[in-house]
């Protein structure tokens, strides 16, 4: 391990990096020396060591990855690919556009790879730089393997998320992966602070580089009442902490004092809660403060900075966007003060952020998921919040040291200030020597494996290693015993995990998967056994005793899964009185696994036509075997097989509900009439079960994509459902992704298309039409407009309405007087028109071609 002492910062002349580089550091980003950790690590990393690095927010990990990245491609690595791996979207865009920067001037070509745009794969090839989310490139490798051949360089940033149970265990195998397919590729992992970063290092055989050296000197402090006491100081120089001082403002009001502080030392607020309700709250009564300040004539604002606020506040209500949130952030925005949460959508959250960003607001109050995200420092940080509700443990626990230190690194803007400043805000005197004692002068967590559950003690309640097992089995290229073995015994899992254990939870999983579908056994290998006498035998780790954190993956709370799900039907009961599908506008007409002897490590594996294609899909393997057996469910009730049931809209959305990959949604008092109505009065369209004892919460999911699909307004929803805009938008992506893989693994299910061709067609269809209904949000009569550029559902319903058009065609032969009808209508103009109808004729050209 190297530790930063503080060497004098080195020049970029001394690096020997491509001059036309060095300009461009200097010209555009106005880089003429390095910081001293930047200095510490890149000798290791132009050399293509391995790097772990390790430094404080804000003090340049990122300059490091990009200069080891284009000096190896345009030297050794001529030729080769670097991968930048981020843990999200926000993340991804933030960094493309600033390897852009610094790749094009010696000729480098950066792609993004987030699943957002259309074209994003035809341009993976001819990126030499790819910045891509771990689940997408997890997800391209399953499809595209040879996307891999090329690599040379690998970044993994935000490194610590390793420990994070939804990205860890992906982020954990991606990596794996390329280092068992790629030795020879180089790693640097950008971590925050860790308390076991040696053991992370050794992991990646790498150097590591550990520095406290901040560029803007940090001052961690606790807020009691309106005292302002620092406790610790990082970064450069030795200044001491400085005495406790009282801010101005009311007891009561600690939050309003340390902004309007803030707000005359000239800087910014950033304040993180616990709950986006508290968000909401905080920002509505700061800028309510702000407001009065400005009447009161106790805060000079000019006029100027006022109608910014007011166009920022416009722009977002200017879409018919007046959803509750929504109005709530442009009331806050009206005042200097925004509101950060998941619950707003991406385009929300982006104009809150660049508004920050630009200087155009004083305050934003979020969530702790901003301090994992895009760059947004602060000239002072408050954590109002340190305990979160814990579904677990069934009480509020104190957010984890790594988080809080997170959060109040985000203090202090470079290139702005001298000096951040990072408060936790106290109670009391207890509370605050506690607060001192656990966060400013406590250890961050160590990172541990997230790959196994440790209280798993069935193979369904091991979702993460279900799924990579399946995906290294039909897409890895690993398929016998023995190089599953070996794979796994290279992951982080392994350090922590003693060998007997690791191989039981390998053959628990591979017997699930044998017994559920997804994977045959071929028998022994003579090939393998010959290999296993060549290669050297698997280092046995050492003994894992360290504890992990609950597993909270959505997955985990599957409770006894019924695999081999029969039709259900109650004694007693009648036929169906009606057709076995509707609602469609085409529509014409396991017991428990026990665990098997321990695999032999010569056993050959084969993936099953649906376990490659769930590999492939990225589904769940227990999403694929539910999805599976309500298709098979959905065909008995097609052919007569089953009387009883009924196929409808509501039976495909409750189908992809009740699977682990669906997010489902928490019910309000008020939601559970409507909730049980639905449970108790549509049994015979149900498809599958909710096997987590949790169908109030999924069925709440099915009615709001229900109300989705019937058209209802985000407004009407959030005010309906108390469902938030970002919310929505989440559900509908995952429900629109699952009903794909459906479709998807219907249309190529050679045993259900035997049970009746005609019958297989028409489910298809009407999988088809839901999912195109749950993409688009609208009732069937749209589907034929919607599809069309620049037709949104509220379009296609007004000419629905007013014309009586339905397709195409119908757009492309409409009359002078019909566009001069639409014209007229509210938002509209005759250049739209004119141009619908042009893009209606190229979609009729583009059809007959």
């Amino acid at each position: 391990m190297t530790q930063s002492a503080g060497p004098p910062p080195s020049r970029l002349e001394d690096l020997g990096l491509d001059d036309r580089v060095v300009s461009m550091l200097r010209e555009d980003w106005s880089i003429e020396e390095l910081f001293p950790p930047q200095a510490e690590a890149l000798p290791h990393a132009l050399s293509g060591r391995n790097v772990m690095l390790t430094i404080p927010t804000a003090s340049g990990k990122s300059l490091v990855a990009y200069l080891a990245i284009v000096h190896r491609l345009t030297s050794d690595l001529e030729g080769a690919r670097a991968l930048y791996v981020v843990p999200l979207k926000a993340l991804a865009s933030e960094k493309a556009r600033e390897l852009r920067d610094i790749a094009s001037s010696v000729g480098l070509r950066v792609g993004l790879a987030i699943g957002d745009r259309e074209g994003e794969t035809g341009m993976l090839e001819e990126a030499d730089i790819l910045v891509c989310t771990s689940e997408k490139l997890d997800s391209l490798l399953r499809t595209r393997s040879e996307l891999i051949d090329r690599v040379g360089i690998v970044v993994s940033d935000e490194f610590h998320l390793l420990h994070d149970p939804g990205r860890g265990p992906t982020l954990e195998v991606l990596l794996s992966r390329i280092r068992h397919s790629r030795p020879e590729a180089q790693i640097i992992a950008l971590s925050a602070t860790v308390g076991n970063a040696d053991e992370m290092a050794e992991w990646l055989d790498s150097e590591l580089v550990v520095s406290e050296w901040r560029p803007v000197t940090l001052r961690y402090g606790t807020l009691t009442g309106l005292e302002a006491k620092v406790h610790r100081v990082d970064g450069q120089g030795t200044e001491e902490a400085p005495e406790a001082r009282a801010l101005e403002g009311k007891t009561t009001r600690p939050l309003q004092a340390i902004l309007q502080d803030t707000i005359r030392n000239e800087g910014q607020l950033l304040v993180f809660v616990s709950s986006r309700a508290s968000a909401q709250k905080e920002a509505r009564e700061l800028s309510k403060h702000i407001r009065h300040m400005l009447v009161d004539g106790g805060l000079d604002v000019s006029q100027d900075v006022i109608d910014r606020w007011e166009g920022i506040a416009a722009g977002l209500l200017g879409r018919g966007e007046a959803s509750a949130s929504v109005s709530s952030l442009a009331t806050s925005l009206r005042g200097g003060v925004a509101f950060h949460h998941a619950g707003l959508t991406g385009r929300h959250r982006g104009v809150v952020e660049d508004s920050f960003r630009s200087g155009d607001l004083f305050c934003v109050v979020a969530t702790p998921t901003l301090a994992q995200g895009v760059n947004l420092p602060a000239r002072t940080v408050v954590v109002r919040d340190y305990r979160r509700w814990s579904t677990a443990a069934g009480m509020t626990m104190p957010l984890p040291v790594l988080e809080v230190l997170q959060m109040m690194g985000r203090a202090g803007r470079p290139k702005y200030d001298d000096v951040g400043d990072a408060w936790l805000l106290a109670k009391g005197r207890d509370e605050e020597v506690r607060l001192v004692d656990l966060y400013l002068h406590g250890k961050p967590e160590e990172v541990t494996s997230k790959l196994a559950n440790p209280n798993a003690l069935r193979a369904e309640e091991d979702p993460a290693l279900l799924t990579h097992v399946l995906s290294m089995i039909a897409t890895g290229g690993t398929t016998d015993r023995d190089a599953l073995g070996r794979f796994f015994s290279k992951t982080f899992l392994a350090t922590q995990l003693d060998s007997e254990s690791l191989a039981s939870r390998i053959d628990d999983v591979v017997s699930w998967l044998a017994s559920n579908g997804m994977v045959d056994r071929l028998g022994e290998s003579d090939e393998v056994k010959a290999r296993i006498l060549e290669e050297p035998p698997v280092e046995q780790p050492e003994e894992w005793e360290d504890e992990m954190p609950s597993w909270v993956d959505s997955a985990t709370e599957v409770k006894g899964l019924d695999v081999a799900s029969e039709p259900i039907r109650r004694n007693g009961e009648r036929p169906r009185r009606g057709p076995p599908i509707f609602g469609f506008r085409k529509a014409s007409m396991h017991d428990s696994f026990e665990a098997d002897p321990p695999e032999s490590a010569s056993m050959s594996y084969s993936a099953t036509n649906l376990g490659e294609r769930v590999a492939q899909l990225y589904l769940n393997p227990i999403s694929g075997r539910i999805i599976r057996d309500g298709l098979a469910k959905a065909m008995a009730t097609l052919t007569g097989e089953d009387d009883y049931g009924q196929v409808s809209p509501l039976s495909l959305l409750h189908l992809v509900s009740c699977t682990p990959d669906f997010l489902p949604l928490w019910p309000r008092k008020g939601d559970y009439d409507a909730i049980q109505a639905a449970l108790h009065g549509h049994e015979r369209e149900f498809l599958a079960q909710a096997v987590d004892l949790d169908e109030e919460r999924r069925m709440k999911g099915v009615l709001v994509l229900q109300s989705w699909a019937e058209e209802a307004r985000v407004e009407r929803i959030e005010k309906d459902w108390g469902v938030q805009p970002g919310d929505l938008r989440g559900r509908v992506e995952l429900a629109e992704w699952l009903l794909y893989a459906t479709r998807r693994i219907l249309a190529e299910d050679e045993e259900l298309s035997s049970m009746s061709s005609n019958a297989h067609r028409t489910l298809v269809e009407a999988i088809d039409e839901i999912h195109r209904r749950v993409r688009y949000g609208c009732k069937a009569d749209l589907l034929g407009l919607v599809a069309l550029r620049g037709v949104g559902r509220a379009r296609a319903r007004q000419m629905v309405d007013l014309l009586g058009v339905s397709n195409a065609a119908d757009v492309a032969a409409l009359t002078e007087r019909d566009m001069q009808k639409l014209s007229d209508l509210r938002g509209w103009s005759p250049r739209l028109v004119d141009g619908l109808v042009a893009t209606a004729g190229r979609a009729i050209r583009r059809g007959s071609g």
